[in-house]
């Protein structure tokens, strides 16, 4: 068994899973399978990788007894520090999304009901992970817009897609990125009578994080039913990225006449 005090320090207590989930964490991933490794000095153990912070250099490892130590990768040999590498679980970064909506309006030529509408949007990605880089990641927005005309008929309510916009960035740990779309125009009837004339009046977002593989990994809306429905369901959010501009939808971003 190892003895450098040097090689064993920080000794963890276990971390209930359920704690870590309720504190908005990504669950653990799994340990790898028990590796024999050594420090310099040759002393050697069997332990099982838990993590392993490529930026940092921190490693957490967990002895056949149970107990666990944060230490660096430095400490082991250059054998042992290989095979740390390559049997430590793949973690992912903790990143939020911020989005920024700019809503400008003007009248429709002499129209004192029609207006034209330019939405302008920045999205900002942070790794907020300290010791973990956030890999080659994907974005997807959906801007979408909501027929006017429903407040002279209700039966005329539901959404169309006015943009679908996309972006990708790779984050060192503790860093951001900061992203503006193209600028989307609408035009619909403002007043809000029997007498509205339709159009398609900005409503909200869908924003879409994917991984290389295409797995999502997050996401981020200010549209009512899509945040109790539709984000709750992988498949309805992977339907939802194939929709395109110009596309009608029910308000849970279900395509019209599909129900």
């Amino acid at each position: 068994m190892i003895s450098d005090p040097l090689f064993l320090i920080h000794p963890l207590r276990p971390i209930a899973a359920s704690l870590l989930l309720a504190a908005g964490f990504f669950a653990q991933p799994l340990a790898a399978a028990p590796i024999d490794v050594a420090n310099k000095s040759g002393q050697s153990m069997t332990v099982e990788v838990l993590s392993y912070a490529a930026s940092s250099g921190n490693v957490r490892i967990q002895r056949k007894d149970g107990q666990i130590f944060n230490t660096k990768l430095d400490v082991f040999d250059a054998a042992s520090q290989e095979k740390i590498i390559a049997n430590a679980p793949k973690e992912i970064a903790k990143f939020e999304m911020d989005v920024s909506v700019g809503k400008k309006r003007r009248d429709q030529g002499s129209s004192s009901f029609m207006e034209n509408m330019t939405i302008t949007t920045s999205v900002k990605i942070s790794n907020v992970t300290r010791d973990i880089d956030l890999g080659e990641t994907s974005f997807t927005i959906l801007l979408v817009a909501r027929n006017s005309k429903r407040y002279a008929d209700r039966t005329q309510d539901w959404y169309r897609i006015l943009s679908v916009q996309k972006f990708s960035t790779q984050l060192p740990a503790g860093k951001f990125s900061e992203h503006e779309l193209k600028p989307v125009l609408t035009s619909y009837d403002s007043d809000k009578d029997s007498s509205n004339l339709g159009g398609w009046e900005f409503e909200g977002y869908l924003l879409v994080a994917q991984d290389p593989a295409g797995k999502i990994l997050a996401t981020k809306t200010s549209l009512g039913t899509v945040s109790t429905t539709t984000v709750k369901d992988e498949k309805l959010i992977l339907d939802a990225l194939k929709l395109s501009e110009g596309m009608e939808t029910e308000h849970d971003l279900k395509p019209r006449g599909l129900r």
